[in-house]
């Protein structure tokens, strides 16, 4: 198979193909940092983080509640130490995580090296579109194979810490709702809830993007050696100097 035919019939294929839409592929995204989460945070290190945040959270919420007593009430404090008690559990609970799914990045080393994932940024662009059409240049796929699953793993890393402070945001919610009492950290549960929502659906799109690129090129080196696409050889600028 040449290298000119190949590359042709998938330009070809690219301009017909209309591609996915933004939930799609958020939902693709979804599912692979999910697989990738579930692969890193084992049961054993699950129970550790739930315990340190129950253990932070009820601490603090015991040693504010006298102060905020004094400063919104008896039942605006009660609230307050809530959810003051969450949001300190949830960033006790995070820590551990993220540490692991860090660490666990170099799982996936750099094909070019031990530099941050975003320098190979142009070799992924060029691969994939915003709409997830995949187009590899010949001889590719072997580092699209590695930088992709590095991007994953890399967009895995804030997603615990958002998941959380959604959730917490629709229970504290309907909770204030309910009382009538804001509180003094009721008026930044909008915030959270948004901040938490963008970084989900920025991080889901692009690692939605880097799932079909790492499925595209895991389907390449599957192919036998004489039927995957070769990459024309590099002219060297000046010529050659070889006798």
């Amino acid at each position: 198979m040449s290298t000119d035919a190949t590359t042709a019939d998938r330009a070809d294929a690219a301009a017909d193909d209309p591609g996915r839409g933004h939930r799609e592929l958020a939902a693709i995204g979804l599912r692979a940092i999910a697989s990738w989460i579930a692969e890193v945070l084992t049961r054993p290190r699950l129970l550790v983080t739930v315990g340190v945040g129950l253990a932070a959270g009820i601490a603090v919420a015991l040693l504010i509640h006298p102060v905020l007593i004094r400063a919104d009430g008896q039942d605006g404090a009660v609230a307050s130490a809530a959810l003051l008690g969450l949001f300190v559990a949830t960033a006790a609970g995070v820590v551990p995580a993220s540490i692991w799914l860090m660490r666990a990045i170099r799982r996936h080393p750099s094909v070019t090296g031990t530099h941050p994932s975003w320098r190979d940024a142009g070799l992924l662009d060029a691969a994939v579109d915003s709409r997830g059409r995949v187009t590899l240049a010949p001889g590719t796929a072997e580092r699209v194979a590695t930088e992709s699953r590095r991007v994953i793993a890399s967009s895995a890393v804030g997603v615990p810490g958002a998941v959380a402070l959604v959730l917490i945001a629709l229970v504290a919610v309907p909770t204030y709702v309910i009382s009538g009492e804001a509180g003094t950290f009721g008026w930044f549960i909008p915030i959270y809830l948004v901040m938490s929502a963008s970084t989900l659906w920025s991080q889901s799109l692009a690692a939605g993007r880097m799932a079909l690129l790492r499925d595209a090129a895991d389907a390449e080196l599957a192919l036998p050696a004489s039927e995957r696409t070769v990459a024309p050889p590099v002219e060297p600028p000046h010529g050659s100097r070889l006798p």
